[in-house]
This record gives structure tokens, sequence and C-alpha cells, in this order.
């Protein structure tokens, strides 16, 4: 794929309380003369561990359906996270927060950040 995506959160916080507004930007890099594909944003948590895997999407949005160019001040979101669940780190399960955007032009291309949620 075409595309090169990051996103940067603001202040640069890798770590939230439960409730609070997480904000960033996702910025997008494409190959001269190739057009921005479909974009989502999604801030989800998962569970890893014992047992089967989790998986809960809190907040999700199309940042863009597609356009000839990636803005150069990218593509800003805001997301309130839920008062449960958090971040747990134990002996048989893992409980872990990200935000996650995919792209999406013909083959889909994911990249993540991971956040701690903390009480």
């Amino acid at each position: 794929m075409s595309v090169h995506a990051t996103i940067d959160l603001a202040g640069g916080r890798t770590s939230y309380e439960a409730g609070e507004e997480i904000a960033g930007v996702v910025r997008l890099t494409t190959l001269p003369g190739r057009p921005v594909p479909r974009v989502e944003l999604s801030v989800l948590w998962q569970t890893e561990g014992k047992g089967s895997p989790d998986t809960g999407i809190v907040h999700a949005e199309v940042l863009t359906e597609g356009q000839q160019e990636a803005p150069a001040e990218g593509f800003p979101f805001r997301a309130r996270l839920p008062l449960l669940p958090r971040s747990y780190r134990g002996d048989l399960i893992e409980i872990r927060w990200f935000v996650r955007v995919r792209c999406s032009a013909g083959l889909m291309k994911e990249i993540s950040s991971f956040l701690g949620v903390s009480s």
C-alpha cells in the first residue's frame, strides 16, 4: 500500500484517566500522485491472556472516505474514554487500550498506538 499513517496524541500523552477525553491527529503520507484512501479511526480495548480474547470499540469514526491529497494539518480526532474497563496487567489476563487507524484502498493497512487508562 502506498500510504503511511502516524497517530500523534495531544501533548504526546500515552496515559489517561478513565472518563477523560483523548485527542490527537492522524497524519498521512502517500506516494506522489496517489490519492488518500478511506481512513477509519477507532478507540478500543482488548484482552489478552488465558481464555478467549475480547475486544470492545468505544469510539469509531471515518476520517475521510478518500481524497486527492492528505491535508498538511492531518485529521484531528477527539473521543471520551469510558469509566470501565481500565488497563490491567495480571498473571492471567491483560486489558490494553489502543487508538487504531485503518487505511483501505484495496488492501487494508492498520496501525495502533497503545494507551494506558487508569483509575
